[in-house]
């Protein structure tokens, strides 16, 4: 991977390229864990084109993507809170997506989105921004602790017929 970042904010032209980055990061991830049929139903529901479109089109939405060259290496996506907890009165935002490619790992460009998360929300008058993470991806885990959020709650997360146990983290703002 080429050393020089670059980072631009999502235009509705993006589209196809964040179905097809989200796809392929969550396989990268997350494939081995599912069945051939829970994968493809959950890719298919998730990263279409036009759910991306639709994200695109949301104002309470914010997607930040990465680029490394001319190829984009990872994406960042804010918004409003769909996670299934009480986020208490003050303004709240959630981290819905920090995606990176495996080969783009760990020269930092997910710290970079996440302070860039964490600086949007703050911008937009969020007083908690929280997120939902895979209690099995330490690595994120461990990333998010170190910027100050904390575990707060857990929920199922559905891919097809498989149910995840996932964390809910907050960070106060």
């Amino acid at each position: 991977m080429d050393r020089e970042l670059t980072f631009r904010d999502a235009h509705d032209t993006d589209a196809a390229d964040l179905a097809d980055i989200g796809r392929d990061t969550f396989v990268e991830t997350f494939g081995h864990l599912y069945s051939p049929t829970d994968l493809k139903r959950y890719l298919e529901d998730t990263y279409s084109v036009e759910k991306m479109k639709e994200d695109l089109r949301d104002p309470q939405v914010e997607i930040r993507m990465a680029y490394s060259g001319k190829r984009m290496v990872a994406y960042c996506k804010i918004g409003p809170v769909k996670l299934p907890t009480d986020v208490g009165p003050d303004p709240a935002l959630e981290l819905h997506r920090v995606y990176v490619y495996q080969a783009g790992q760990g020269v930092g460009v997910g710290r970079i989105l996440l302070a860039w998360a964490t600086e949007r929300a703050r911008q937009r008058g969020a007083k908690n921004l929280f997120l939902g993470v895979w209690e099995g991806n330490q690595r994120a885990i461990a990333l998010y602790e170190s910027r100050g959020f904390e575990k707060v709650g857990t929920y199922k997360f559905k891919v097809g017929d498989t149910l995840d146990d996932e964390f809910i983290m907050r960070l106060r703002l």
